[in-house]
Order: structure tokens, then sequence, then C-alpha cells
């Protein structure tokens, strides 16, 4: 069934996931993007099972299995002692629980197998070293005019998808607020197995894990990647803006200071390598998704989001699932309008939660100490329970009306 044609601009996460959606439901895809190859931009990154649950359908998980790691365990841990706070179980509990794994991985990995499906179904033309340079809607139809290379050609189309990430041009050119400076930084690094500091391989009860290591107004994450032979380390520290970049080389020794007093651990992974690249983390005042001119936002180009949810690869993963089921409705825009209210929503909601780790993880004083007690006495079980509605979300039966 041919049920038209739709552009993507942009070939990340949202991107490829949309054009997988997309072309399983019957639309021919035109995928455009800037980059001339798509490199291994990023570091690892957390598949929550409300992201797994698309992937899986999309037989995407299967590709991806080999790379990835089911972490057992969910550490919470105090940074200047060293003292798990908390050890949330994850793996099979996590399967039983929301009936979708929990995976961690490189973000490169997910890329590539997005791609290769991608590139293995027939409805899907990805350009690269393109990009839609205008474009306008007449009589309900797209008609964009598509740079590739040194050729200029015109498309038609039904509809246009903006998943052209944070500092997104389809967001500008339908006229909402550009992204703004959170206000913090993320560092990052990727460590082997092999020659992780002992007092950090040795700090946990569980390698096979994913760490949270809280502070004063800093927070620390581990979780091993690339089928666990190595390890990705995050950073999270406030910081200077440093401008429109998507990733820069730091050193180690900017890092040192805001990490001093913390556990040995932290410190000494720190120091084991110079390799840190630090990332301005950028956020949306609003989220945008349903716009003028038959034009769609996903992913950071609609609601560029903070990890301290981590769940900004699952929020893109939710907004592809979630338009093409809309787009696959009877009325498409009655469905879109409904579509547009319940991503706000669940976006939202995601963030406010965000919110409240953020504070929780950088907890000072009186506020930390408060957080340590209540670690202390409520149950791995109850967390889990707070978790059901992040968790356990089903995009596609979200905007079923």
């Amino acid at each position: 069934m041919d049920r038209g044609r739709i552009l993507i601009a942009g070939a990340g996460i949202a991107g490829l996931s949309a054009a997988l959606e997309l072309a399983t439901r019957g639309w021919s895809v035109r995928l455009f993007e800037k980059a001339t190859a798509l490199s291994e931009v990023g570091a690892g990154l957390q598949l929550a099972p409300n992201a797994m649950r698309h992937l899986q359908r999309l037989g995407v998980a299967d590709r991806l299995r080999a790379k990835a790691v089911t972490p057992e365990t969910l550490y919470l841990v105090d940074g200047r002692s060293a003292r798990p706070l908390l050890a949330m179980q994850l793996g099979d509990k996590a399967l039983k629980r929301w009936h979708h794994p929990y995976l961690v991985c490189h973000r490169a990995d997910l890329q590539s197998a997005l791609l290769t499906a991608c590139l293995e179904n027939p409805a899907i033309k990805i350009d690269l070293d393109a990009e839609i340079v205008q474009h306008e809607t007449i009589d309900e139809r797209i008609e964009a005019q598509v740079r590739r290379g040194t050729i200029v050609e015109n498309i038609e189309a039904d509809y246009l998808l903006g998943c052209d990430g944070v500092w997104s041009v389809e967001r500008t050119r339908a006229g909402h607020s550009k992204a703004r400076f959170s206000g913090y930084i993320a560092w990052r690094t990727t460590i082997a197995a092999s020659t992780l500091p002992s007092s950090f391989a040795n700090a946990l009860p569980q390698r096979k894990a994913v760490s949270a290591w809280l502070g004063k107004r800093a927070h620390f994450i581990a979780y091993p990647v690339k089928g666990g032979e190595f390890f990705n380390f995050v950073a999270i520290t406030a910081g200077e803006n440093p401008g429109e970049v998507w990733s820069k080389a730091g050193e180690r020794e900017q890092l040192l200071p805001i990490y001093k007093g913390w556990g040995q651990p932290v410190r000494d992974v720190i120091t084991s390598t110079r390799e840190w690249t630090y990332w301005p983390l950028f956020e949306m005042a609003d989220a945008q998704f349903v716009c003028a001119g038959r034009t769609i936002l996903l992913g950071d180009a609609a609601h560029a989001v903070t990890p301290f949810a981590a769940q900004g690869a699952a929020m893109a993963i939710e907004d592809a699932a979630a338009v093409a089921q809309a787009l696959d409705a009877k009325d498409p825009t009655v469905a879109l309008r409904y579509f547009d209210i319940i991503r706000k929503t669940r976006l939202a909601t995601v963030a406010k939660r965000g919110a409240f780790n953020r504070f929780a993880y950088h907890a000072t004083g009186a506020f930390a100490l408060g957080r340590n007690m209540l670690l202390a006495v409520r149950s791995p079980e109850s967390f889990l329970k707070d978790l059901d509605w992040l968790y356990g979300y089903d995009a596609l039966a979200a905007v079923q009306n």
C-alpha cells in the first residue's frame, strides 16, 4: 500500500526511527542528512523498556543486542564515601515488570542498527551530503528544494519531518524559539574494561550495572558498552556556555577541582585518561511538534531535554512511533492534533522527573542527608513501582483514540 511520500531532515535517532516506522506503514520516505558520512558521534546511552518496546517491534533490537549490555543492577552511590545508597535490580526483573528489556549501549551502535534496517527497506531512500534548503505548502502538498552536493532538485511530498537536532533549522523556519543553554556540561569518556582503575572496578558488587554517583552540584554516571568491553563515563557539572557546538575536547584538569573530595573511584577514573570531551546541554523552553505547513518536529528539534532522566533517545524513539501511528489514522489532521497534545504532556512529565533527579543528585547539606535517609528506608521495589509510568509507557497506545 502506497500511503504517499514523507521527507525527513536529519539522520539521527529520531530521523532513522521515524523512517522505519513510516515505511512499515506504507509510506515512501526520503531522508536527507547534511553530513557526508554518519560517524560515531556521541558516547553511551540508556535504552529503557519504553524505548525497547518499539525497537523490538521494528526488529532493531536484534541487530543491537550483540553490542549492547543488559545491566543487572542500577546503583545510586554517595560520591564522597563511594558507599552504595540504593541497589535497584534491572535485568530479568525489569523484563518481567515492564515486558521489555533495559539496555545500555554506545550511541553509534544504535545508529548503526537503525541505519542498517533503513538501508534494507526499499521504501526508504537516504541521501547524505544533502539538505532541504527551502520548502512551501501548496494545495496540501509540500514542495521542497533539496541540495545534494552540487545538485539542486525539487521534490513534492505529503509531510516534512524536522529531525535535525537541537539547533534545528526546521524549528527556526517554523518560527519557534531556539534551544537555550541549561547551565550544565556533560563530560564524557570511554575506557576499556580491561584498563579500569582497580578502585572503580572493585567499588560495586556488580560490574554489569549502571551507577549514578551523587554529589555537590555534580554527578557521575558509569555503565558498560560495546558488549561490556568498554565503560562509558559521564560527568555532569555546572559550566559556562561554549556556544552552539556539539562536542569539544576537554582537559581532565578542568574536572579535577569539581570532583575534589569525592571518593577514590571517581577521581581515579578522571585521572586515568586525558581523552575527555565536553558537550553543552541545551534544552527547549517549550516542546513543539505539529507546525504550520505540514511540518512536524521530532526528537531534539522538538524538545531538547537534559539527560537527568536518561530519556533523550527514548523520547525520540517514542516520537517516531507516535507520529507514524497518528499519520496512519483515517483523519490524520485530527490525529495529529491529538498527537501534539499527548506528546507535549508526556514530555512535560518526563522533564519534571528530570528536574527532580537533578535536584536529588546534586543536593547538598541537609537535603543530601535527607535524600540518603530516604534511600536507606525505602525498598528497591518501591523505586521500581515509581518508574512504572515512565518505563511501562506505550507511545502507540497513547495516541490511539
